[in-house]
C-alpha cells in the first residue's frame, strides 16, 4: 500500500472519510481554509527562493493578492467579507513571518521536498510505501544539524507532550533518513510553524521512538487492510471537524439534513419520529428506576422469609440462580501470546454503529 500521513491521519479521524477520499477518491468542492492554506505555503516559499535576488516584501504582497483573488472564485458560496477578511490575514501572516525570518540568515536545503520511505511488515513480508512532502529543510553549517520546518495555519498550538508524539513529524524525520541515510538522528530537529501566532515549536526523535512510528504505521495499515479483506465498513467518527467536511452529504450521520430535496423523505415526519422517540427513551428511563427500586424491595422480602418465589393476583415472580463466567484478560492475553494467536486477524475489534446515541440540544 502506499500511504501518505495525510491518508493515516484521515483514517484515524473518520475510517469513512478515508475511504471517500484516498480508496474511492471522491473529489469535494474546494474550501476556503484549504485553499487559503496552499497559497500561504507557496507564498512562504517564494521568500527562500533566490531568483536572483530574494523577493521583497512589496513583491510577496502583490504574488499573493493577485492569486487569492483568483483563487477564490473557484470557492462555493464564499461571501465577499470573508475574501477580503481572510487577504488582510494573509497579508498579516505574510508580513509577520518574513520580518522574523529573513531569508539570507536562513540555510534551505529543500523546498517542498519529496521523499518515499519503503516499511516492511516482517510478519508477512508485505513492503508498504509512506511518502510525504516536507515544506522546508534547512542546515545549521555551524553544528551539522537538520531542522524540518512545516507551516501550519491552524490557531491552536499543541502541548510540548502532543509534540513530542506527533506522527507528523515522526514520518518527515524516516523521511529525510531515507533522503540522506548518513545524517544522525540525533542531529535532526523537528519544528512546526504556527503562522497565525508566527511562533515556532520544536521537538526530536530518537532511534526508539522511530521504530515506534513504523509499528504505528503498521497497525494502522493492517487495519485497514482488514476491512478492505473482509468488506467490512468504514465506520463514520464524528467530530468537530465534520463541520468543514466535504462528504456530509454522502454520509450516514449528516445525509438527513440534505434529505429535504428528495420527494420520498418527509423531513416533518422525520421531526415527529424522533420527537416520539425520545419521548419513549425517557419514558422508559422512568421505567426502569422504578421496576429497579421494586426488584430490590421484592428481594429484600425473599431474602427476609427464606422463599425464591413469590404471588400475585396477576401471576408470580421466582428467584433464579444466575451463574456468569468472567475471564483474568491479563492471564488469557499471556495464554494467546504464547500460543501464537494474539496478533492474528481473527482477533479483530469489531465496531457497529447501529444503536441511536441521543444529543441533547
Amino acid at each position: 500500500m502506499r500511504v501518505s500521513y495525510s491518508a493515516l491521519n484521515t483514517y484515524k479521524t473518520c475510517p469513512l472519510k478515508f475511504k471517500y477520499q484516498t480508496l474511492d477518491k471522491i473529489k469535494t468542492p474546494k474550501s476556503v481554509e484549504a485553499v487559503f492554506g496552499t497559497i500561504v505555503h507557496s507564498i512562504l516559499k517564494r521568500i527562500f527562493e533566490r531568483t536572483p535576488l530574494y523577493p521583497t516584501i512589496d513583491e510577496l504582497i502583490n504574488i499573493f493578492s493577485d492569486v487569492w483573488y483568483k483563487s477564490v472564485k473557484e470557492i462555493e458560496n464564499l461571501p465577499p467579507e470573508h475574501t477580503d477578511a481572510h487577504f488582510k490575514e494573509g497579508v498579516t501572516i505574510i508580513k509577520n513571518f518574513y520580518k522574523k525570518n529573513l531569508p539570507w540568515n536562513f540555510n534551505p536545503l529543500e523546498l517542498e521536498s519529496f521523499f518515499g520511505v519503503p516499511i516492511k511488515d516482517e510478519k508477512n513480508g508485505e513492503e508498504h510505501i509512506l511518502s510525504g512532502i516536507i515544506d522546508r529543510i534547512d542546515k545549521d553549517p555551524k553544528n551539522d544539524t537538520y531542522e524540518i520546518i512545516d507551516y501550519k495555519t491552524a490557531k491552536r498550538i499543541p502541548s510540548q507532550d502532543i509534540l513530542d508524539k506527533d506522527l507528523q513529524l515522526s514520518i518527515y524525520n524516516l523521511g529525510l533518513l531515507k533522503k540522506w541515510p548518513h545524517i544522525k538522528p540525533e542531529n535532526i530537529k523537528l519544528s512546526l510553524y504556527f503562522l497565525k501566532h508566527n511562533e515556532k515549536i520544536q521537538t526530536q526523535r530518537n532511534p526508539e521512538d522511530l521504530e515506534n512510528t513504523k509499528k504505528e504505521i503498521l497497525e494502522i495499515i493492517n487495519e485497514i487492510e482488514n476491512i478492505i479483506g473482509k468488506e467490512e465498513e468504514f465506520i463514520p467518527t464524528p467530530s468537530a471537524l465534520c463541520d468543514w467536511c466535504g462528504y456530509q452529504k454522502k454520509c450516514p450521520m449528516f445525509m438527513h439534513l440534505y434529505a429535504k430535496d428528495k420527494e420520498k423523505i418527509d423531513e416533518k415526519e422525520v421531526e415527529n419520529l424522533i420527537n416520539q422517540y425520545l419521548s419513549l427513551k425517557e419514558q422508559n428511563s422512568q421505567n426502569n428506576k422504578q421496576i429497579k427500586a421494586l426488584q430490590g424491595s421484592i428481594n429484600a422480602f425473599m431474602d427476609q422469609e427464606h422463599i425464591e418465589r413469590v404471588f400475585g393476583e396477576n401471576g408470580y415472580l421466582t428467584r433464579v440462580l444466575q451463574e456468569r463466567t468472567s475471564f483474568d484478560n491479563a492471564k488469557m492475553k499471556k495464554a494467546l501470546q504464547d500460543a501464537g494467536l494474539w496478533d492474528e486477524p481473527q482477533f479483530v475489534k469489531k465496531t457497529s454503529y447501529k444503536s441511536l446515541k441521543i444529543g441533547k440540544k
